[in-house]
């Protein structure tokens, strides 16, 4: 294995950790694009003589990029769907197997060499140092550093990840990396924050919702001392007292930032953006993203400024669908859209984002389904001069209304329901029929009371603000293009307990936030029945 940063850090040499996992933010887009054609041209030979390079390349190996994309066709993962599986059966101890599960619940997965899980490790720790940074060349992590974190465990790509990190650094993993693949979910918050109580907190990754519901939990006073033998730990009592005096001297209820004082949140979840000065408020630093993919890992990363993402190139080859060539394949799937390379995009238009693993991956020119924009074309405060991105949603997960609203996605109804103030459980959205025109139709679960007309207009009110061809569809069927549908308290509770007793994955507990089916929508209205009655 190459130097580490633990290497690095005992040698006091700082400034070659920055630049070993930070130095690409220093490339210009040529330099980017040269790391991108040599390690696809390594790649092309790596995979050439197995039996999905041939699939997919036949006997004559591309000799060029241009070739390349020429021959090979776009994929998806069904395409790889038999060849994954037997490999599986043959090797099933190969390096690591992640997997992740698609909307049918069957799971998908998808192998790492050594070397890419190597540069997987390198990438999470690329985050955590950035995540930490105040500036740019700054390196605020140290041996054995507190990291608190409540993802999912192996096989999924979060507790991979975590394995990888710790090959590259030796962090304090709360819990450990050994005593967490035996938690469900919950267990490993409740542990985990247990646990903090006594060691502290230096490094924080989260799922978003978690540290913003905590935080609520926190601010509505609900979060109470449970004064059993652990509370009586000295370093226990000290937080607690420094926690609660802090919270009097500035007159409100105690948050979480008065009991730690954290460096760095790398949070998970597409709703980071719209939380972030929620969470800023109760942690007392600012979230983190990153954004990766079961297929591929981490890809993409947020500066020390905690701006837009820039891409590692050396994660995978980078290819963008235009969406007005993804609005031709959404009308006709038999047809092949064309791509662009990363050079080649442009500010403000959404792409599809199409990966070719490297190092010995299978995947060859494989949609992720991830829709992406570039907000910006460099990064002037940061001085990084490449084209900077954004998550805009799932391919699937958007609705047009009538080939006339413009899609609605997940990022804009969410920010609309933000907009409002009204503070939910949950919430499903779909496009459904009201007397022969589409409309839209929002499940909601609110904390509180709320008529549900007032919900309506809230929201309609929120999106028609967002997303202006929304508003000139409602003026087009001259009635409400919004309706809603008010849940019990309990109800996304109740589905995520039914679909857990049922022995559901993970990923599955919660119903889509975008298109729900038909069976999700009749087990919510059920189950909403079930808790009017209590």
């Amino acid at each position: 294995m190459s130097t580490t940063a633990i290497d690095l850090l005992r040698q006091g040499r700082k400034s070659q950790i920055w630049t070993k996992y930070c130095g690409f933010l220093d490339l210009n887009l040529d330099e980017f694009m040269q790391i991108q054609e040599r390690l696809l041209m390594e790649q092309i030979n790596l995979i050439s003589k197995s039996e999905i390079g041939k699939c997919f390349m036949g006997d004559r190996v591309p000799s060029s990029l241009e070739e390349f994309r020429r021959r090979v066709p776009i994929t998806t993962y069904e395409d790889y769907d038999l060849m994954l599986d037997r490999e599986r059966a043959l090797n099933p101890d190969g390096y690591i197997w992640a997997h992740t599960s698609g909307r049918s619940g069957k799971y998908k997965w998808v192998p790492y060499t050594r070397q890419a899980y190597e540069r997987l490790g390198e990438r999470v720790l690329a985050g955590v140092i950035l995540a930490c940074a105040r500036e740019k060349g700054e390196v605020r992590i140290k041996e054995n550093d507190v990291l608190v974190y409540n993802t999912p465990a192996r096989p999924y790509i979060s507790g991979h990840s975590l394995r990888a990190l710790a090959d590259q650094f030796n962090f304090r993993f709360i819990p450990s990396l050994e005593d967490t693949e035996d938690m469900d979910f919950q267990e490993r918050i409740s542990n985990s924050f247990n646990v903090a109580m006594r060691t502290g907190i230096d490094i924080l990754g989260s799922m978003t919702v978690v540290l913003v519901k905590l935080g609520e939990s926190f601010a509505n006073g609900a979060r109470k001392a449970k004064f059993d033998k652990s509370m009586l730990h000295p370093k226990v009592l000290w937080r607690f007292a420094k926690g609660y005096a802090r919270s009097k001297i500035e007159g409100r209820k105690m948050l979480p930032k008065d009991l730690w004082t954290v460096k760095a949140l790398p949070c998970g979840g597409a709703d980071t953006g719209l939380y972030k000065e929620k969470i800023a408020y109760y942690w007392g630093v600012q979230p983190y993203e990153q954004y990766g993919c079961t297929e591929e890992g981490a890809i993409a990363t947020q500066a020390w400024n905690k701006r837009y993402m820039t891409f590692f190139p050396d994660a995978a080859f980078y290819e963008f669908i235009p969406e007005e060539e993804w609005f031709k394949w959404r009308s006709n799937s038999a047809y092949k859209p064309k791509t662009v390379l990363f050079d080649q995009v442009k500010p403000n238009k959404k792409y599809e984002l199409v990966i070719t693993n490297f190092y010995g991956k299978p995947l060859l020119r494989y949609r992720t389904h991830d829709l992406i924009e570039f907000p910006e074309m460099e990064d002037a405060e940061a001085g990084i001069h490449l084209p900077q991105m954004a998550f805009a949603g799932r391919a699937a997960d958007f609705i047009d209304l009538a080939g006339f609203t413009g899609l609605i996605d997940e990022k804009m109804v969410w920010k609309a329901i933000h907009n409002t103030g009204i503070e939910y459980k949950d919430w499903a959205i779909r496009k459904e029929t009201s007397e022969g025109n589409p409309i839209l139709r929002l499940y909601m679960e609110p904390t509180d009371q709320f008529d549900k007309e007032v919900i309506r207009k809230k929201v309609h009110e929120a999106l028609k603000s967002i997303n202006s061809f929304y508003a000139d569809y409602e003026a087009m069927i001259e009635k409400p293009a919004l309706e809603v549908t008010v849940l019990q308290p309990g109800t996304f509770q109740a589905y995520m307990l039914e679909k857990q007793a049922a022995g559901a994955d993970l990923s599955h507990l919660k119903p889509p936030h975008m298109n729900p089916t038909d069976e999700t929508i009749h087990t919510l209205l059920r189950l909403n029945q079930d808790q009017s009655k209590r």
